[in-house]
């Protein structure tokens, strides 16, 4: 996997835990059945394949913490929480232009209620769970717009598109590149050469007597 480093960093950052297993670029869509219903336009929604950036089995443990679920977002300039709480909940500002398309499509799982069950029955197929962790791992959060972040983790739309309106036990939680790093550097150190990529950089930098100074940017 080399097409993205924040994708490698969070599947090694998962793959240092106990008992974990991982798998990334996981394609989704939904099926024949699911879209049925829909005329030649609506169905021209669901033609192309989304794909989940990180799936993660955790063997030791139970329930929502058992498997993650990551989606990476890897923009330089942050994650602007507030912006994307207030337009995913609304029905025309989802539809708004941002980047490269528009903004559900980013979080498409999260908004609509086909591609969330297509999302779901992947998860399903891949670790024989419906309960997960949905995280989104991100660069860093944009510490003046993010008045909205325990409102965008507990959001019942969201939760409940990933839940299936509650059938299931689904947490949203946000990852930071600052505390996957952190985690690692703060680990005990040892001789025993790291198995992932990320653990054997930060292993030499360790070894170096160097650490990350982290400083907020406005």
């Amino acid at each position: 996997m080399k097409e993205d480093i924040l994708e490698q960093l969070v599947d090694g950052f998962f793959l240092r835990k106990a008992s974990t297993f991982t798998k990334h670029n996981v394609k989704f869509k939904p099926s024949k059945n699911d879209i049925i219903h829909l005329n030649k336009i609506e169905r021209s929604k669901f033609a192309v394949p989304s794909d989940i950036d990180v799936i993660a089995v955790h063997l030791n443990e139970k329930f929502e913490k058992r498997v993650s679920v990551i989606s990476c977002k890897s923009w330089q300039d942050g994650f602007d929480v507030d912006f994307y709480f207030e337009h995913l909940n609304d029905k025309e500002k989802r539809n708004i232009r941002v980047g490269t398309g528009e903004v559900w499509k980013k979080f498409r799982e999260l908004v609509d209620p086909i591609w969330a069950k297509a999302f779901r029955d992947k998860v399903y197929e891949e670790t024989n769970s419906y309960d997960f962790t949905y995280f989104i791992a991100i660069t860093k959060l944009k510490k003046q717009k993010c008045k909205q972040l325990d409102n965008f983790k507990n959001c019942d739309f969201f939760l409940n598109n990933l839940s299936d309106n509650g059938s299931y036990k689904v947490k949203i939680e946000f990852l930071e590149l600052e505390s996957m790093l952190s985690a690692i550097m703060n680990e005990k150190q040892n001789t025993t050469i790291e198995a992932t990529e990320i653990g054997r950089f930060l292993q030499l930098i360790k070894a170096a007597g160097l650490s990350f100074n982290y400083y907020h940017t406005k």
